[in-house]
């Protein structure tokens, strides 16, 4: 159980703050083509991406106003610089899209970023629709010198997970009340083997500590059925005896593929490619188009 405390739980305030986040945020207007230029911070910004490094990431973050509520945008301009003695030096600009989480009408931002070093980086982030246009916040965050997860190009770990073959129901599998049987089928070193793409969910639909791990597997069920016979799904139960649990985590132990994939939170989900290299992964939840966005391009390649 040390490792639920230390690691997945030691991200649930990001988890639950998201979560409060996604209930009031809401896409924004048409987009605005006249920004002003910001001069007053009015912003503030909250990270929720635990764990990233040079390379290519997945930059997660949420927007609240002066009065700490949610902004109401659907794209935003994040200008990057990395922090060295003499100060920041200027890095470059990407868009953040905004994503609707399944909590409430909201959702969080979020942009594709290749961070070039580790250490402190800086993002300035302005809004460019929506009811806050051009107005500023600012955000400081680490770059580990390695991700704990997989990183994207790296060989996917061969987990032996267990299958509805080993077990004598799906409730030794999973904690989903509606679990699809398809996606219990598979080790995710069998699926490897196929030469197939591979869509591998790790979430606990019960027991998740930002109430997003069941609108995940959920999310992963639907492109199971849009993908049909062209990839690999599986779902990874983040707790191995969810049986058990029956609502008391201190009964709970970690499934091993956990630790082996070096999950910090809860949920992730990644897309590994025919080579059996990670193509792609998504911490915290991931819309259907994200990751639909991902898949195509993987199939296309």
């Amino acid at each position: 159980m040390a490792l639920i405390s230390t690691a997945l739980n030691k991200t649930s305030l990001i988890s639950s703050a998201l979560v409060l986040l996604a209930m009031a945020c809401g896409s924004g207007s048409t987009p605005t083509t006249d920004i002003p230029t910001p001069v007053v911070l009015s912003l503030r910004a909250l990270i929720a991406s635990s764990d990233l490094a040079p390379g290519e990431n997945r930059f997660v973050f949420a927007l609240l106003d002066s009065r700490s509520s949610p902004i109401r945008a659907s794209r935003a301009q994040v200008t990057l610089s990395y922090v060295e003695e003499d100060g920041p030096v200027p890095y470059g600009e990407v868009e953040a899209l905004f994503r609707r989480w399944p909590v409430g009408p909201g959702g969080v931002f979020t942009a594709k970023i290749d961070f070039s070093r580790p250490g402190t980086w800086l993002a300035e982030i302005v809004p460019t629709d929506g009811e806050a246009v051009g107005e500023l916040a600012r955000l400081s965050f680490e770059v580990k010198e390695q991700s704990a997860t997989p990183a994207i190009g790296a060989p996917a770990p061969r987990s032996t997970n267990r299958t509805s073959a080993d077990v004598s129901s799906l409730e030794e599998l999973t904690s989903d009340a509606n679990p699809d049987p398809e996606l219990y089928q598979m080790t995710v070193a069998q699926a490897l083997q196929t030469g197939q793409p591979l869509l591998v969910t790790f979430a606990t639909p019960a027991f998740c500590t930002s109430a997003t791990c069941g609108p995940q597997v959920d999310v992963v069920k639907a492109l199971k059925e849009t993908y049909r016979d062209r990839i690999n799904v599986i779902h990874v139960e983040v707790y191995e005896n969810p049986h058990e649990i029956v609502g008391d985590l201190s009964n709970a132990r970690l499934s091993p593929e956990i630790e082996e994939w070096g999950l910090p939170t809860e949920p992730w989900t990644f897309i590994v490619d025919g080579q059996g290299r990670v193509a792609a992964k998504f911490e915290a939840f991931a819309s259907y188009e994200e990751i639909d966005e991902e898949m195509a391009r993987v199939l296309e390649s």
